[in-house]
């Protein structure tokens, strides 16, 4: 019985290490701001919750699987809770916790890239998007499209350009919304600003008559479809709703000298917006008139927030 007892706490003690093990990586994540690299930052609340119930439950099994004390090891329901009962099968069912706590202490996080948005639908210019239409916080369906920012003035909404955790970027009101079309309807030049990048490529389909001739500006990495011409490309961003696996591919269409840049660069384009016909329907593209190759930004993504009414 005593060597059944020992047998159990060992269990208890891994389980309880394997915990905390997950709350430090979580953890890691937070205090480095890689986080944002797999869950839009309006998520984080839910991984401060998590971190506070990992560490809870593996201190308990770390003190349980430490304890001389004897613990009632079954609940007297009629289910089997038993713990392996060869060291194969234990190694077998903690490796599959512990070797994905490693790795992601020991290789760098992954950004998503060509390879993945050659997977799935590039939305190319945006859908029509009326605020007035919706009861609730907009979320992007499959008929949406992205949505473009643009800072007109040092008075304009959504000047702040970082997505970081201590300022997470918040739903557009309506008010802000229309004061944002208003801006960009009104300016000669419109420069995408990562933190309303969604709602702003919206703005210029819907008003695509009133941009065209307007001068853009854009960053984004080099993303080409199987049956473009040498001289276009996409001007592409990952943008995330919830996390990594529902990012959307966003993106406007680039005409110029591009032949030689290869797909994954990130780009600076300036030009002006025109409209052309694409797969059935009628986009905005950028007739580039600069273009500039620029290191990576350390946040990738852009976050569709939305639009909530008032």
């Amino acid at each position: 019985m005593k060597k059944k007892d020992e047998i159990n706490n060992f269990h208890h003690l891994i389980r309880g290490i394997i915990l905390i093990g997950f709350m430090l990586f979580l953890f890691k994540l937070l205090l480095t701001g890689n986080i944002t690299l797999l869950i839009a930052p309006k998520m984080i609340r839910f991984i401060y919750f998590t971190i506070f119930v990992l560490l809870t439950l593996g201190v308990l099994l770390i003190i349980r699987g430490t304890s001389d004390q004897k613990h009632p090891h079954h609940c007297d329901c009629e289910g089997d809770h038993a713990y392996p009962t060869s060291l194969g099968k234990s190694l077998f069912l903690y490796l599959l916790f512990i070797i994905p706590i490693t790795t992601g202490f020991l290789f760098a996080n992954n950004v998503l890239d060509s390879s993945v948005a050659m997977n799935r639908t590039i939305k190319i210019g945006a859908s029509s998007h009326d605020v007035n239409q919706n009861k609730a916080v907009k979320n992007k369906t499959k008929s949406e499209q992205p949505k473009s920012t643009s800072v007109t003035d040092n008075n304009s909404l959504l000047v702040n350009n970082k997505n970081n955790l201590d300022d997470p970027p918040e739903p557009l009101t309506e008010t802000q919304y229309n004061k944002l079309k208003r801006d960009m309807l009104q300016t000669k030049n419109i420069n995408f600003n990562d933190r309303s990048y969604v709602p702003m490529m919206t703005i210029i389909q819907d008003n695509l008559q009133s941009m065209i001739g307007k001068t853009v500006s854009t960053k984004g990495f080099v993303y080409r479809e199987k049956n473009f011409m040498q001289n276009q490309i996409i001007i592409a961003r990952f943008g995330i709703s919830c996390c990594v696996a529902d990012a959307t591919v966003f993106g406007i269409m680039a005409k110029g000298d591009v032949a030689a840049l290869p797909k994954d660069k990130w780009v600076q384009v300036s030009g002006t917006i025109d409209q052309t016909k694409y797969d059935g329907g009628t986009i905005p593209f950028i007739k580039i008139k600069k273009i500039s190759i620029i290191a990576p930004p350390k946040q990738p993504y852009v976050f569709d927030v939305g639009v909530k009414i008032e």
